[in-house]
C-alpha cells in the first residue's frame, strides 16, 4: 500500500493527464475558422460563424421569372401598347412602368374645340434659298384625355398659287399632351428625319420667311392660328419654339419664343415630337 502522499500525487498527476488529453482532442476535432459558414453580413450579432462546417460547395439552382415573358411564347406575351383585346377595346398602357395592367383610353367629351390642339414649334426655314422642303411645324395636344383628330386640317394660306393644306384622313387619336408635326414633306431624306408622326403639305417653302399665318381647323372650327412676324435673327436648319414652361396666355406674344439648342438631326436643332425644354421662359 502506497503511503498518503505519495498517493495523492499519483492521482494528480493522472488528472492532469487525462484532462490534457482531452482539450488537445477537443481541438483536433473543432473545425477551422476558415471552413465555417457565414450566415449573413447584415446584424449578425454572436453568431456571426455557424458551428457546422460546410462539407462541400452547394451548386446554383437554375430558377425562371414566370412573368418575364422573355422566354414565352409570343401568343401569351402581354399584349403591345395601342393594340386591341377581343372585344374591340382600344387599350394602352396606363399603368406604372412594368405594371402590366392595360387601361381603356379616355376620350375627351365633345367635339374638338378651340385650343385643344395648339401650334408649339416651327422649322420656319432648314437651308438657304429656294424649294426648301425640310420645314416643319410641332402642334401640341393642351388636353389629359386622347383626342380624335380625323378630318383635321392645317393650313398656311399664303401658298405660291393657293394655301397649302393637309387634312388627317385616318384614324389618328392624339395621346394625352402629345404632339405631331406636319412638315412639307413626309419623306425623312427630305424632312431631315423628323421623328414621330409626321403628315406632309407635299409642297416646298410652305412657312414663308418674312412671316406667315398656321390656321389649325375642324370644319368651321378654328382649332388654333398662329401669324408670325418676319423674324430678324431666323437661322437656317434652326427651329423656333414655346418653352414649356411658359403660360399658354402669352404664346401669341413672339418675344416669349426662343431659337432651339438641341439637335434632332445632324446639322438642324429642335425637339420636334418631344418637350420644348431645351429653351426657357423669359
Amino acid at each position: 500500500m502506497l503511503p498518503e502522499s505519495r498517493f495523492f500525487r499519483s492521482f494528480s498527476v493522472l488528472t492532469l493527464a487525462v484532462t490534457g488529453a482531452a482539450f488537445l482532442f477537443a481541438c483536433a476535432s473543432a473545425p477551422a475558422a476558415s471552413a465555417r459558414k457565414k450566415k449573413t453580413p447584415v446584424d449578425p450579432g454572436d453568431d456571426f460563424f455557424a458551428d457546422d462546417p460546410t462539407s462541400s460547395e452547394e451548386g446554383l439552382s437554375p430558377t425562371a421569372n414566370e412573368d418575364s415573358g422573355a422566354f414565352t411564347p409570343a401568343a401569351a406575351r402581354p399584349a403591345p401598347s395601342g393594340s386591341k383585346d377581343d372585344a374591340g377595346t382600344v387599350t394602352v398602357d396606363g399603368g406604372a412602368a412594368d405594371s402590366g395592367i392595360a387601361t381603356p383610353k379616355v376620350y375627351c367629351a365633345g367635339p374638338l374645340a378651340a385650343g385643344d390642339v395648339v401650334v408649339t414649334e416651327m422649322l420656319i426655314t432648314s437651308r438657304a434659298g429656294t424649294g426648301d422642303d425640310g420645314e416643319w411645324v410641332e402642334l401640341t395636344s393642351t388636353r389629359s384625355c386622347w383626342l380624335k383628330l380625323q378630318g383635321l386640317s392645317i393650313e398656311s394660306p399664303r401658298g405660291t398659287t393657293a394655301t397649302n393644306a393637309v387634312t388627317i384622313g385616318d384614324d389618328f387619336d392624339l395621346a394625352p399632351k402629345g404632339s405631331f408635326v406636319v412638315a412639307d414633306s413626309a419623306d425623312p431624306a427630305k424632312n431631315h428625319a423628323v421623328p414621330g408622326k409626321v403628315y406632309a403639305w407635299g409642297a416646298s417653302d410652305v412657312l414663308k420667311n418674312d412671316g406667315d399665318t398656321v390656321s389649325v381647323k375642324l370644319g368651321a372650327t378654328v382649332v388654333d392660328s398662329v401669324t408670325y412676324p418676319a423674324f430678324s435673327n431666323l437661322v437656317a436648319g434652326r427651329a423656333l419654339a414655346f418653352p414649356s414652361d411658359c403660360p399658354a396666355a402669352v404664346r401669341n406674344d413672339w418675344t416669349r419664343w426662343s431659337l432651339t439648342f438641341d439637335a434632332y438631326s445632324a446639322g438642324f436643332e429642335g425637339t420636334p415630337n418631344a418637350t420644348n425644354d431645351d429653351v426657357a421662359c423669359y
